[in-house]
């Protein structure tokens, strides 16, 4: 057993001096993975900000020598003027980088950069040629891992496949010293490098040119490149600032530091606190607004009482889900939802792959693709489970521990450290609640065994009644208490659970309570029992129009037995999909599908015939409410029906090619699993974003009082985005909610095979922002995002009220997450009175609409404001938000 030690204000400094060894250790290791030299952050910033002086140098140029008229020209002009002047001033920049960071001479570096723009020449004149057989080679030669040498000479195979062919730029006619030895290079090259290095030298203010002696005469030395005084300072004080600024946050041992000011809160040390503000990513006006609020003198906000509230909470390990967790991983065992580390064999190519069609080649290197793919996760998910596994460990050696919080531009909190409870299911169930109250009243027991019932959800158990779902869990007392002693010997029961881990450390309380319970003691439980949501995105729209129908969907109602607003929108799909599938059936407004040159690709009944078989693929697979869920929530934070259909490839359709590629058996043949939807990606696409427009129909119609106010809330977002403004929302809570979407003139510069080698995240273009953001505000941006900011703002506002009245009531222990209210089984009773009561003061004598009316009219002129004169506020219902109070399932 590991020996607990309390931490130590002298202990926590220590950790925070750690987390920035830790982060530029990091850092570092990130760099020399990075194969690229010029595409390394720091360099690729200075690069990119020479990149328009050099081009300007390069443009006047031209316009020098074009001004000549017959006169005579230089003679690598014609080849500078045949390639974009961006290009031509990012080909030199990079080229010089590298050479400066491989200790190249000027020589090479010409032959270099004029053999660069001699392929981009080559790669503009097979766009002009034929532009899908450029997409379809530069596709292939830059996702292939091969030297660049190889990459150019596989292009131009492929190219003269297909009859492009130009030829190379001339003889190797100069010998010229390389390196201190000869060699033949193109003149051409050296004649346009020559211009292009020139202007780079000029205009840069990166690069200048300097002598390195090789010997005791005179003429002994190379001419080389190198950086400037400035930009070596430059990159120096880059490097060191980004290594030390990037953390890794961890949790404290030490209550947070309380916040009383924008970036003095958390963590102890000034460092720490500067990379941790009160609010990420805050805007000029957003951070003025709230140091505005915490001037020396005024009493703390709301929103920052609450959330200090959130950092007193104490914590410390769940050793036995820990255990389970670490056995689970080392031996890979079969658990939906859990990381695997056991990387995918690639299938061997067959031997006849060559003389195969192309559909089936195509079909081969999909998989091979996606194995590679899930392979990389797969690294991805080794790394970070070994990083949680290590600070669990470490937090294990505490008595307790604390997570720091902070907010998002829209007031949602969010923990500070990666390790903490905001993560998935195995992660989640690592933390206890520190501070532990009894279990023995009546209450308690209840809201425990409540617990059990939602985290194992075993036959929708989590959508019966309050007192069925207690009453089931209490009945299987003695397989609850065999989980909660043996989780290898129970794994195939608890690993079915619809959250096993937690469901495994809520038996292990039970089982700890039971024994207590024999001998007569009282059991201290520091079980985070959660109170959820349901889709409280439709909650608030409901409420804020008191839209009754919607709101016994969402269960803001009372009811006999909890409303299921993803079951009646599944029910409605499927009678859809019924319908579609129905050979007899006509469905209007379809329309043949067209190319760009009008050239019909798909009649009319060959859209309606795709449509059948795709309805019944999809009632085949089966479609209930899991499957519209993600896109049943997210509608209220204006996902459209493309956004649906991406949630679709990732949720199911991923999935389902995992099953095929990791070669599982189907569970009702037998037989190694087959993809419901077809063999290639291009039909699983397809027939998710077919259901896609049919779950979007089906929300909109289920749902009403979400479609007004997104309306309601865009047409005012684009008013302020009309004048160049950007919009600020003070929430009930009092946090100024500031919306900023800045719209950039960026500038692309993408090179053919050129540098593509960035390590993992490969770049494939410079993109330099060309002219001043001054007042230019991304009006879609702004309307686009404006719903969901107003509705995560009012969540927030709902959670952070929530916290100081259940303060007030007597609970200390907080576990929340947004919509989801978590506190002790003793202490569940008090949370799930004040989260109803809070919801329902919320919006009692307040409407959302008209408030947020109001505070646009004052950022908004005089015409703006009459531009929206026919603007109404949405149709208010006969919702009696008393009945919230009344409701069981609301937060259930």
């Amino acid at each position: 057993m590991k020996e607990l030690i309390n931490g130590t204000h002298a202990t926590q400094v220590q950790r925070e001096n750690k987390m920035f060894d830790d982060g530029r250790q990091r850092y570092l290791n990130r760099l020399k993975g990075n194969s690229k030299l010029s595409t390394q952050n720091n360099p690729h910033k200075l690069i990119t900000e020479a990149l328009p002086r050099v081009s300007t140098e390069l443009q006047d140029y031209l316009t020098t020598q074009e001004n000549k008229g017959d006169g005579r020209k230089h003679c690598g002009y014609k080849d500078l003027k045949a390639i974009d002047t961006d290009v031509a001033a990012y080909i030199g920049l990079a080229v010089c980088y590298e050479a400066v960071a491989t200790n190249g001479c000027r020589t090479n570096i010409l032959n270099m950069i004029g053999k660069k723009v001699e392929l981009q020449q080559w790669f503009d004149g097979l766009k002009e040629f034929d532009n899908q057989l450029a997409k379809s080679i530069e596709t292939k030669v830059t996702k292939d891992e091969a030297v660049e040498f190889f990459k150019v000479k596989a292009a131009k195979a492929m190219a003269s496949k297909k009859d492009y062919v130009k030829e190379d730029w001339g003889p190797k006619d100069i010998t010229m010293k390389v390196n201190g030895q000869d060699k033949d290079l193109c003149e051409r090259h050296i004649k346009v490098g020559a211009l292009i290095l020139s202007a780079v030298l000029k205009a840069s203010g990166v690069f200048e040119g300097w002598d390195k002696r090789e010997g005791p005469k005179y003429s002994d030395f190379r001419k080389m490149i190198g950086l400037t005084e400035s930009a070596r300072d430059q990159i120096a004080d880059m490097d060191y600032l980004v290594s030390w600024q990037e953390p890794m946050f961890r949790p404290l041992v030490v209550p947070p530091k309380p916040w009383t000011k924008f970036d003095t809160g958390c963590y102890f040390t000034e460092r720490a606190c500067k990379q941790v503000p009160l609010v990420r990513k805050a805007s000029y006006v957003q951070k003025k607004a709230i140091e505005y609020q915490l001037k020396d003198g005024k009493e703390l906000p709301d929103y920052v009482q609450a959330l200090n509230a959130l950092q007193e909470t104490p914590l410390e390990i769940n050793q036995y889900t820990l255990e389970a967790v670490k056995w689970a991983w080392e031996t890979d065992a079969p658990i939906p939802k859990f990381p695997s580390k056991t990387k995918i064999v690639k299938p061997k190519r067959p031997d006849d792959f060559s003389s195969m069609s192309v559909e089936d080649k195509k079909l081969i290197t999909t998989v091979e693709k996606e194995i590679e793919t899930k392979n990389r996760e797969i690294d991805g998910a080794v790394s970070l489970m070994t990083q949680d596994m290590a600070d669990a460990d470490e937090m294990s050696l505490y008595t307790k521990f604390f997570i720091g919080w902070n907010k998002d531009f829209r007031c949602r909190v969010y923990p500070v450290s990666n390790f903490s409870y905001h993560r998935d299911d195995p992660i989640k169930s690592l933390f206890l609640l520190h501070d532990k109250t009894i279990v023995s009243s009546d209450d308690s027991v209840y809201w425990l065994s409540m617990h059990i019932a939602n985290v194992w959800d075993i036959n929708k158990l989590s959508k019966k009644s309050l007192d069925t779902r207690v009453a089931f869990v209490q009945r299987r007392e003695r397989l609850v208490y065999a989980i909660g002693r043996d989780f290898i010997g129970t794994f195939k029961i608890w690993s079915k659970a619809d959250k096993p881990f937690q469901f495994l450390a809520a038996c292990h309380e039970y089982a700890n309570y039971m024994d207590c319970r024999v001998v007569g003691e009282d059991y201290m439980c520091g079980l985070p029992c959660s109170l959820d949501g349901t889709n409280s995105g439709v909650q608030h729209y409901a409420a804020a129009s008191l839209n009754e129908d919607d709101g016994a969907l969402v269960n803001l109602m009372p009811s006999d037995k909890p409303q299921d607003v993803y079951a009646a929108v599944a029910k409605v799909t499927n009678a859809r999909l019924k319908q579609i599938a129905d050979p007899s059936f006509e469905e209007p407004y379809l329309k043949e599908i067209k190319d760009k040159s009008g050239k019909v690709i798909k009649t009319v009944q060959q859209v309606r015939a795709s449509r059948i078989i795709f309805a019944k693929q999809w009632l085949a697979y089966g479609v209930d409410r899991s499957t519209v869920k993600r896109n049943t929530m997210t509608y209220g934070y204006s996902s459209d029906a493309w956004g649906f259909g991406d949630q679709l490839i990732e949720d199911i359709m991923k999935k389902l090619s995992d099953k095929v590629i990791k070669k599982e058996l189907d569970g009702t043949t037998g037989k190694p699993f087959v993809h419901p939807f077809g063999e290639d990606t291009w039909s699983h696409s397809q027939a998710a974003r077919f259901l896609a427009t049919i779950n979007y129909s089906s929300v909109k119609q289920v749902i009403s009082s979400a479609a007004g106010g997104m309306s309601f809330f865009q047409k005012i977002a684009g008013a302020l985005a009309h004048e160049g403004k950007h919009l600020r929302f003070d929430n009930p809570i009092g946090f100024p909610m500031c919306q900023r979407y800045t719209h950039w003139d960026v500038k692309k510069v993408k090179i053919f095979l050129f540098d593509r080698e960035a390590g993992i995240n490969k770049r494939t273009q410079a993109t330099f922002r060309s002219k001043s953001p001054k007042s230019k505000v991304d009006k879609k941006k702004s309307k686009s995002s404006i719903a969901p900011n107003v509705i995560h703002s009012m969540d927030s506002s709902h959670l952070l009220k929530t916290v100081l009245d259940a303060k007030k009531q007597g609970v200390t222990n907080f576990f929340l997450i947004h919509d989801s209210f978590g506190t002790t089984p003793a202490e569940s009773e008090v949370m799930y009175e004040s989260v109803r009561h809070t919801f329902a003061d919320m919006y009692s004598d307040y409407c959302l609409y008209s408030e947020f009316w109001r505070q646009s009219k004052k950022q908004l002129s005089d015409e703006g404001i009459k531009k929206l004169d026919d603007l109404e506020i949405p149709p208010k219902g006969n919702l009696n938000l008393e009945q919230v109070i009344e409701s069981e399932y609301c937060f259930s």
